[in-house]
């Protein structure tokens, strides 16, 4: 894994640092859900596109592969899903075999900044909680447009700031409605998460022990693992405080 690809990696799992990437895995092996709903995404689609229209799928940062297994488990979809971190390739290849859907479902090893490049016409493109990744909103969402064809569906986990003072890095949701005019999609439909504080107690609880056995057996890295359970708590605050998680459906228009 090349430098940038190890920052980006970074940046989607809320850390300021690449020397956690080798302990991703362990610290979050109590998630199969990596911050998308497999559910809202499902029934979006469903209830919006019709089957002819959403045979083919783009999971950008799949994670364990919870929404392409659901997606091609409950519709039907064929869905391809990129992840940087092999752990992860690897466990979404053998649920797809233990859900009945490996044939149709790839998983496969790669930096989404650079496939995101090359991959072309696919009927929807899921880029799920995986933030700031692909660059800031105006970038990410040209990037994703020119990997669907023309009235292509682009499923986007992300969230928007109550107010513009709360939580400045996030726009608002008048201004994600901007971003999205500008960049040549129109909003189908959107789900605001549902997500509690209780969810939030339980899954910070899982972080905070695997941090907790990570120190233990690497001591030398104990202030690593501190800030990394700090930032975790830190996203969570923001979520259940100062932001609105949320997952649009926007159909991309056709090109002028």
């Amino acid at each position: 894994m090349d430098t940038k690809t190890e920052q980006n990696l970074a940046a989607s799992m809320t850390a300021d640092t690449t020397v956690i990437i080798p302990y991703l895995a362990y610290l979050l092996q109590d998630f199969w859900e990596l911050g998308s709903s497999p559910d809202d995404m499902v029934e979006l689609l469903a209830d919006h596109v019709p089957a002819g229209e959403r045979q083919r799928a783009l999971d950008l940062g799949c994670g364990k592969g919870a929404v392409a297994i659901a997606l091609a488990k409950r519709l039907a979809m064929r869905v391809k899903g990129i992840d940087a971190i092999p752990e992860f390739i690897g466990q979404a290849r053998s649920a797809a075999i233990r859900e009945g859907v490996s044939d149709r479902c790839s998983f496969e090893i790669g930096d989404i900044t650079v496939r995101v490049l090359s991959e072309t016409g696919y009927d929807c493109t899921v880029y799920g909680a995986v933030g700031p990744v692909l660059g800031e909103p105006e970038a990410m969402l040209a990037a994703l447009r020119k990997t669907l064809r023309n009235g292509g569906h682009l499923l986007l986990d992300d969230a928007y700031a109550n107010d513009d003072d709360t939580a400045a890095p996030y726009p608002t949701l008048d201004a994600w409605n901007s971003l999205f005019e500008n960049a040549g999609f129109e909003i189908v439909a959107c789900r605001p998460s549902t997500d509690s504080a209780t969810d939030y107690d339980k899954e910070m609880g899982w972080i905070a022990q695997r941090v907790d056995e990570l120190s233990s057996m690497h001591p030398e890295q104990a202030d690593l693992f501190a800030h990394y359970l700090k930032a975790q708590r830190g996203e969570y605050d923001e979520l259940l405080n100062d932001i609105v998680g949320a997952t649009w459906l926007l159909r991309a228009r056709s090109h002028r």
